[in-house]
């Protein structure tokens, strides 16, 4: 199926769509003579007849850019304040609260001919959005899907930015996905991407909440305003209904407040739908679903504990979109594992390695217990852990005691963002105090890894967290500033025998290719 245009605008509806937000946008010398055709804040990303949107930033400010704009053939601005500059200016009290709604009319507003899902949670947003998709697809809803990974429909993807998308891109994405001949549509709603309205003028069929723990702090400030973001996703008129893992308090606290039908999914007897029992290994996990129609056997080919209750939400969000039982099974065998989320890669006689994207005390209390299982029963867990510089400090130490955990920990960086790598170990080995583990510290982190791997017996496991999926590492202590590399593509060739400094030539490889 071909895309179908998306349709100019007339001036008047866009100052009608701003004005639903707040009634103080002032249109500035615009008619409707004029008319515009798609909504971008990226200067670069301007294409003739388009309306800018001015968005004011942390480290930027969207307004300075707005000749630039101009000069590339925006039709209009949208501002905080008027600029000096020659084109009609729609002038509103905050051009992100609007940026959703505008953004979904200047689209074609998709979303009212897609069923959406959002999935939020402090751990496993991607995991469950991924099998989500796989169970729509099952029941023949073609479906996309909208996660850290990019957005994808059927075997197609396109790159995103963030998690979720800003609202301009995440419109355009989801008018590709129509256009393409979706019917639905799942999209990760990050707890920053709520905050920040980038899912404003979305309505979601079902909202569907993974679990939490602190994490995100450098933003949110508190766990409370943590928690009410990703609470927002559940609000009438955002989301018509709700699946809420219940097997932590915020999960428990979210189920009784909703005020929107909510299906409880955990462990405990009051849940409605209850996960009976399961089983995991490398070849994949099962998990005995209990719901009011009755125990049903659930295979995924996700390794590891922290994926029992996603697949269980998945069923649930499955079932509440109304998908037969058969269908819903079969999408969850068939969903693949998303690339990073606990990727187990063997060679022969080298150690099994697990990368994945673990990043929170939970979630790598869960995956160090992963590991556990899958090693040899006289085996190993070598642990190779960093943490992000210049985000999320207070979560160092937690990162640290679990990982004591693990028989040795080889610590090293994880992307410094010009904060110095020495110093976020230091933080790191903190937690480690008191521990029992062998502790080195290899900052260069393919060394790190290859390192790792060679100390490795053929019944022990690697485990590699951090960084999952992503292929760029930012280090501006490097001179070379953001590089390729990739955990996966390093641990193989460690695997196969690769020499260390193998793995610093990850870059000039990708930049020749």
């Amino acid at each position: 199926m071909g895309a179908v245009p998306v349709p100019e605008v007339v001036w008047s509806a866009v100052e009608e769509r701003a004005r639903s937000v707040g009634p103080d946008a002032v249109s500035r010398t615009g008619d409707d003579s004029l008319r515009v055709r798609g909504l971008t804040g990226d200067s670069r990303t301007v294409v003739p007849g388009c309306l800018f949107a001015c968005i004011p930033g942390a480290t930027s400010d969207g307004h300075r850019y707005a000749a630039a704009a101009a000069a590339a053939g925006a039709a209009a601005l949208l501002v905080e304040h008027p600029v000096p500059v020659g084109l009609p200016q729609l002038v509103v009290p905050s051009v992100r609260a609007v940026l959703g709604p505008v953004g979904a009319l200047l689209a074609g507003d998709p979303s009212a001919a897609l069923r959406l899902v959002g999935v939020t949670g402090s751990n496993g947003k991607t995991t469950t959005s991924t099998l989500v998709h796989g169970v729509l697809d099952a029941a023949g809803q073609r479906s996309g899907v909208v996660t850290t990974l990019g957005a994808r429909l059927g075997g197609r993807l396109r790159e995103t930015a963030l998690t979720t998308p800003e609202a301009p891109e995440l419109q355009a994405a989801l008018r590709w996905m129509l256009d393409q001949g979706a019917r639905s549509a799942v999209v990760e709603a990050s707890s920053i991407a709520l905050d920040m309205g980038r899912l404003d003028g979305l309505a979601f069929e079902l909202a569907v909440f993974t679990g939490f723990e602190e994490d995100h702090l450098d933003h949110h400030g508190t766990v409370e305003h943590y928690w009410a973001s990703k609470a927002r996703l559940f609000e009438p008129g955002r989301a018509a209904a709700g699946v809420v893992v219940v097997d932590d308090p915020w999960g428990r606290r979210l189920a009784d407040q909703a005020a929107i039908p909510v299906t409880r999914v955990g462990t405990s007897a009051d849940a409605d739908v209850r996960v009976a029992g399961w089983r995991s290994g490398s070849g994949g996990t099962e998990v005995l679903i209990a719901d009011a129609d009755g125990v049903h056997l659930v295979r995924t080919a996700l390794v590891g504990r922290m994926h029992v209750t996603n697949i269980a939400a998945a069923w649930a969000a499955g079932r509440r979109l109304g998908v037969p039982a058969p269908d819903v099974t079969a999408g969850l065998a068939a969903a693949p594992p998303p690339r990073g989320r606990n990727t187990v890669l063997r060679a022969p006689g080298a150690p099994l390695v697990v990368v994945d994207y673990a990043h929170t005390p939970k979630a790598l209390d869960l995956a160090l217990e992963t590991a556990r299982g899958l090693a040899a029963p006289e085996g190993r867990v070598h642990l190779v852990l960093g943490a992000r510089g210049r985000r999320d400090r207070y979560k160092r130490q937690g990162l640290g005691a679990a990982a004591r955990a693990a028989d040795a920990v080889w610590l090293t960086n994880e992307g410094s963002h010009g904060e110095d790598p020495a110093a976020i170990v230091a933080d790191l080995r903190l937690g480690l105090l008191g521990g029992l583990s062998e502790v080195r510290t290899v900052l260069d982190r393919g060394t790190a890894i290859h390192h790792a791997v060679a100390a490795a017996g053929p019944g022990d496991v690697v485990l590699i967290v951090g960084r999952g999926h992503e292929t760029r590492l930012q280090d501006t202590v490097d001179p070379r500033g953001a590089v390729h590399f990739d955990d996966a593509e390093v641990a193989r060739a460690a695997q196969l025998g690769g020499s260390a400094e193998s793995s610093r030539l990850f870059d000039g490889a990708a930049r020749a290719s």
